[in-house]
């Protein structure tokens, strides 16, 4: 069970840090377009985060991912 709780928390706190990140990244993209496939890329990793353990969503953020890559 303390192993569930444990990934829960280290999953949470990933997701916390890519959103951080998604801020800075966004006061920078505002600055300067270079930024733009950083931020698409952080969009595309928070939204595999958020989709861990829903088969749909996960299908749904692969299909993002690949749409923003091409």
């Amino acid at each position: 069970m303390f192993h569930s709780r444990h990934k829960h928390s280290e999953r949470d706190f990933t997701l916390e840090r890519l959103k951080a990140a998604r801020v800075t990244v966004a006061q920078l993209l505002e600055e300067d377009p270079i930024y733009a496939p950083i931020f698409i890329r952080l969009e595309n990793e928070i939204a595999a985060e958020e989709a861990k353990g829903d088969p749909l969503a996960r299908a749904r953020a692969i299909v993002a991912t690949q749409s923003a890559m091409a």
